[in-house]
């Protein structure tokens, strides 16, 4: 009997081989992971839009009930009176609360009833201030999911800080928010004191939102369509710290403010402001907290006041004549025009 005795051996990688392979593996992975994060990250912006237009949607519904859309927050005082005596104060979010399918936080809180320092006051008022809101949060942010945001600790006056307080020395954070209703383009949101002498005047409220607010469909005659009801505002983009907002309210003592006028920047954090333009990135780190800024490459996203949600390029042109009373009346740059409901001007292609 023949046995034919095979003369084949089993070959393996060499370890040049090896190498080519991983690298050529290490090529495809390095080619393949942008494409995935920009698909995470068109997701992540297209879920941000949704609930911009569903605080969009939120509003008008608010204005079906109310015939006006919310105020940007509500406060008992007049234009000129002092403020050391205004612990907490409910922003448009608390007023909303039942249009978003938060009927029940809305309740838990008696907003309108019990002012947001008394819920501070109790364990569980706390708590219930705390809880994450996912539909007033942009998944590309990365703030935490309650407002810690000191501004003097980012290099800004310390004049914006987002904790709130129940005795005006406690400091506690609440829920953070990504979304501001806008105020317009300058920091003043009430009419000046004398209207026959405009030098040195605070700026009129040009925008949707501002203290004890009540704007409705018929006093935005520049259109629905052309103007802003609320933005993006960013937790921190690149360098640049802006804390975000609050989803609730705000505290008026945390900023160891004296006067009306300092009020107003304690309510930056639930309304915004955009004489500096998207995603300003100038080294004055005390207008951080005042615009409106995102995570999106490029710009940030806006609902209108039809409801329509439009992403704004950062390269908009936002500048102004000057920072005084008559801006609203006088503004020529195309974003404030879209910040302001009733300049009269044609706003153009944005």
């Amino acid at each position: 009997m023949i046995r034919i005795r095979s003369t084949s051996k089993l070959r393996g990688f060499t370890l040049i081989e090896l190498l080519v392979v991983i690298a050529i593996i290490a090529i495809l992975i390095a080619l393949l992971l942008p494409a995935v994060q920009q698909a995470r990250e068109a997701a992540r912006r297209t879920q941000c839009k949704n609930n911009l237009k569903q605080i969009g949607l939120a509003m008008h519904n608010y204005h079906d009930v109310y015939n006006t859309f919310p105020p940007g927050y509500i406060s008992p005082t007049t234009p000129d009176s002092n403020t050391s005596s205004e612990i907490g104060l409910y922003g448009w979010g608390a007023f909303i609360l039942p249009y978003v399918e938060q009927s029940n936080l809305y309740t838990s809180l008696n907003v309108g009833n019990v002012p947001l320092h008394q819920n501070l006051s109790t364990p569980q008022g706390v708590a219930t201030l705390q809880v994450p809101q996912p539909g007033f949060r942009c998944p590309s942010d990365t703030g935490p999911g309650v407002n810690n945001f000191i501004s003097s600790l980012a290099g800004a006056v310390n004049w914006y800080n987002l904790n709130v307080t129940p005795d005006g020395t406690t400091l506690i954070p609440i829920a953070t928010a990504n979304y501001v209703m806008v105020a317009g383009t300058g920091s003043s949101t009430t009419p000046p004191a004398n209207p026959n002498n405009r030098v040195n005047s605070p700026m009129p409220p040009g925008g949707v939102a501002f203290k004890n607010s009540k704007i409705g469909f018929r006093d935005i005659t520049d259109g629905t369509s052309n103007t802003l009801l609320a933005g993006e505002r960013a937790w921190k983009y690149g360098p640049i710290m802006a804390g975000a907002g609050n989803v609730i309210g705000f505290s008026a003592r945390v900023n160891d403010q004296s006067g009306n006028a300092n009020i107003k920047t304690g309510a930056l954090a639930v309304i915004g402001i955009g004489y500096d333009g998207i995603n300003w990135s100038a080294t004055n780190a005390a207008h951080q907290p005042r615009g409106f800024s995102s995570n999106h490459v490029g710009g940030a996203q806006f609902v209108l006041c039809d409801g329509s949600v439009r992403f704004i390029s950062e390269n908009i042109d936002y500048k102004s004549t000057s920072p005084s009373v008559d801006m609203a009346l006088h503004v020529t740059s195309t974003f404030a025009r879209l910040l302001i409901r009733n300049d009269g001007q044609v706003v153009g292609e944005f």
